[in-house]
């Protein structure tokens, strides 16, 4: 019985400092990848940013909105041009798609890539039935 205390005392010990490491690609142009070690297994990948950033290996900025958290806008001084209908996607997972959350929420997997490229993207206009309906795409379209 009281090994079994003892067990149970030190596994819930060690999840609790579970600990995980997040790689971040920099697409082109700036064309960089680094690792980030030591998250919080519930670390998100704004924590992961921001630790990333104090250890020199990326600088970014955004705006932050109440509803949906930081928008990356710059990463290490590039800026997405949103009069050229640019911005930074974020992709990751396995396969590697666009997130459907923002640096704010999503909390990558132990061990995760991390893509972020700059992208641009279009508005198409469609006529349905002779009404307009705006629609916009979000294309994986690299800027070089």
């Amino acid at each position: 019985m009281f090994s079994t205390a003892i067990f149970l005392a030190s596994l819930c010990f060690a999840i609790s400092f579970a600990e995980k490491d997040v790689t971040i690609e920099l697409g082109a142009p700036l064309n960089l990848e680094f690792t980030v070690t030591d998250l919080a297994d519930d670390a998100t990948l704004l924590i992961a940013m921001e630790q990333a950033m104090d250890e020199g290996k990326m600088t970014f900025s955004g705006t932050t909105y109440a509803d949906l958290g930081l928008m990356v806008t710059t990463i290490d001084g590039l800026e997405a041009d949103s009069a050229e209908k640019q911005y930074w996607q974020i992709l990751g997972g396995e396969p590697m798609k666009p997130l459907e959350l923002g640096v704010s929420t999503y909390i990558p997997a132990k061990s995760e890539k991390i893509l972020f490229r700059l992208a641009t993207w279009m508005t198409m206009v469609i006529t349905v039935n002779q009404k307009k309906k705006i629609v916009r795409r979000h294309l994986a379209v690299q800027v070089a």
